[in-house]
């Protein structure tokens, strides 16, 4: 397959990427408004890292970058949340 091609179906991925991002901050803003209608603290540190090990455990990757990636989207939602 010719390298054009293959940026192109990049490109494809990224922006899949990009719009699920934007969705994960967008539902995590309304968990921040259902946490503050309860009084609940926005971090939570047992519910992070369940879904760190969950998504280290279902991948492929590089364990390591998927912790690492992950950990910043979720520390950019929490801060989002407030």
């Amino acid at each position: 397959m010719p390298i054009e091609d293959l940026r192109t179906k990049i490109d494809e991925v990224d922006k899949k990427i990009l719009a699920l991002i934007e969705k994960r901050v967008h539902l995590t803003q309304k968990i921040g408004q259902a946490k503050k209608k309860k009084g609940l603290p926005v971090y939570d540190p047992k519910r992070e890292e369940e879904i760190l090990s969950r998504l280290t455990a279902n991948t492929t990757a590089d364990k390591d970058f998927i912790r690492k990636t992950f950990t910043h989207i979720i520390k950019y939602c929490r801060e989002n949340e407030k």
